[in-house]
């Protein structure tokens, strides 16, 4: 995720001692200068900061840059009484947006599990759309859906102990749909016009806490209503939270890389508000407004603006467990946020969770993620430079080393797809971080955009040119005696080419370079897959006189490298 602030799983366990480490470098930590000039969530250079050298990060994104400000600069400024002070504030912003929408949940309702619906263009049957039946398969227990036609429509029932042979049915897969009461197909082009129109969509069941454990229940009149009184109190109150900007309807830009436009247009989703269940919008928009209402009450302005950083985190981290993006897992009985599979998209049947009770996504369990960040982060005892600003930006300070982990070309439209979370967390920070500018720029955002150009030949042109333009820049900020260490990992050989080229003319010379896994492999987008979990490390120097011999001489090494990561690329 974009915004995580994750404590887990590092790479960098082992702190070394600061004192002996002083004594083993012999000089002033401090004295050495390093530089992340695509610095993200600030992941690389932390360790560089816990041994005391002098860190700068930057980012052009300016939701990168709040995230690096909330883990390299406010927590070593402010100590662990930060943390007391955001989970006090954040419990408060939290009860407050309970008591006026908390109403709109059961009292033990964990999860609403839904599914979009259409009619069947041969006997008008509303159909539901699901691509198994199973809502819980563990080992030991098999629950799942069985949907009974009635009048054109149908009705829901859960069957426990389901049989494999029936748990794995399914009313879509693959782009089709079949026909529950006459068995014909549904081709892809009827199911997206049909949603794009009608935008039909039915809750099919309830996880509820039932003493100890969970269980699922069919929904009631009296659940849907819930759900219906929490989509008028939204009507009556949607030009209030419109006038004060609670709400984001900024439209979705383009971001596919191989096709002009977004997913999500197909369906006729077309601004980010559309992408969210209407209860969904109100405890968003509630919880934005208090924000606003709590931060402002406290005199500290410096504290004021941090504070309301953290809980607009607990807003982000909460937008990646809202939306129609929301995918139900029946193995681990919980839902997987919208960013699991890259980039929000729009799966036929969808989970909404109870922020208030205590779960996955939760707005309890993202205070307890976020606060056990923070303090993590407090380990720091130097207060890191934070810069929003491009790679490309000129620099009078010269850095003894330049780490780094550059775009990687189509992978991931980091401008397009931040404004996921970014759209809603300015409207929650604008007051309080001037600096922010209403919509992600994408003038030097590195990456190549099918969707950005209407072009793939523009979209590469663009990376290309915006890569090499980068490492000359860096050349130009580093030390005669200084070192580059580039982080890079792609499936395609041209990108490596291109990258390999980007050294060469920006005037660098490759003294090393290894291969290391960078990504947990638990993860659901990197589990074999190795252009996602493997990275070349790269070691440069500056070339200081011409030299014609450098690039053929030492970048065999680096192919060869490359070569053997991408035979393991499942094809």
């Amino acid at each position: 995720s974009l915004l995580g602030l994750n404590t887990e799983n590092r790479a960098y366990k082992y702190i070394p001692d600061k004192t002996i480490f002083a004594k083993k470098l012999g000089v002033d930590p401090k004295e050495i200068k390093v530089l992340d000039p695509f610095g993200g969530a600030g992941n690389l250079v932390f360790p560089a900061a816990q041994i005391g050298l002098n860190v700068t990060a930057s980012d052009y994104n300016p939701l990168a840059h709040i995230i690096q400000r909330s883990i390299l600069e406010f927590p070593s400024k402010y100590g662990p009484n930060i943390v007391k002070d955001f989970i006090k504030t954040a419990d408060i912003v939290i009860n407050k947006t309970k008591d006026e929408c908390g109403k709109f949940f059961g009292v033990n309702h964990l999860a609403h599990l839904w599914c979009w619906c259409v009619r069947c263009p041969h006997c008008e049957q509303r159909v539901p759309l699901v691509n198994q039946m199973y809502i819980v398969n563990t080992p030991k227990n098999k629950i799942g859906l069985k949907f009974i036609v009635k009048n054109k429509d149908f009705t829901v029932e859960i069957i426990h102990n389901m049989s494999d042979k029936e748990g794995k049915k399914f009313t879509q897969r693959h782009g089709k749909a079949i026909c529950i009461s006459c068995s014909n197909s549904i081709n892809f082009k009827t199911i997206v016009e049909n949603i794009a129109k009608n935008k039909d969509r039915e809750m099919i069941a309830i996880q509820i806490q039932k003493n100890k454990s969970r269980d699922y229940v069919i929904p009631t009149t009296e659940d849907k209503k819930l759900h219906e009184d929490a989509v008028k109190y939204f009507k009556i109150k949607e030009k209030e939270f419109e006038k004060n900007d609670f709400f984001t309807n900024d439209n979705i830009l383009a971001c596919q890389n191989k096709g002009k436009g977004h997913v999500l247009w197909l369906y006729g989703i077309k601004n980010w508000n559309e992408y969210f269940d209407t209860r969904q919008l109100l405890v968003l928009s509630i919880f934005i407004k208090n924000i606003h209402n709590v931060c402002e009450k406290i005199p500290d302005k410096n504290l004021r603006k941090v504070l309301a950083l953290y809980i607009s985190f607990i807003l982000a981290k909460r937008i990646d467990m809202s939306g129609f993006g929301v995918v139900w897992n029946p193995v681990g009985q919980k839902p997987q946020p919208v960013l699991s599979l890259r980039r929000p998209s729009l799966p036929y049947h969808f989970a909404e969770t109870n922020p208030f009770l205590k779960m996955a996504g939760s707005f309890e369990n993202i205070m307890k993620n976020i606060s056990d960040a923070i303090m993590f982060s407090t380990k720091l005892n130097d207060i890191s430079k934070c810069n929003l600003e491009s790679v490309t930006q000129k620099s009078d300070i010269k850095y003894d080393l330049i780490l780094t982990d550059p775009p990687y070309a189509d992978t991931v439209q980091y401008g397009e797809l931040s404004e996921f979370f970014y759209l809603w967390v300015y409207r929650a920070l604008k007051n309080y971080f001037p600096e922010l500018s209403s919509r992600v720029n994408l003038d030097e955002d590195f990456s190549e955009c099918w969707g950005r150009f209407g072009s793939q030949q523009h979209a590469a042109k663009f990376f290309e040119n915006g890569l090499k333009k980068s490492f000359v820049s860096m050349n130009d900020k580093l030390k005669d005696d200084g070192l580059m260490v580039v982080f890079f990992a792609h499936s395609s050989t041209e990108v490596w080419n291109l990258f390999l080229e980007s050294i060469k003319e920006s005037k660098f010379r490759v003294i090393s370079s290894y291969a290391m896994h960078t990504e947990n492999a638990s993860n659901v987008l990197t589990r074999g897959k190795t252009s996602f979990m493997s990275s070349i490390v790269v070691v440069c120097r500056k070339i200081l006189e011409p030299s014609e011999a450098y690039f053929e001489d030492l970048t065999p090494q680096i192919e060869d490298k490359i070569k053997n990561m991408l035979k393991q690329i499942p094809k």
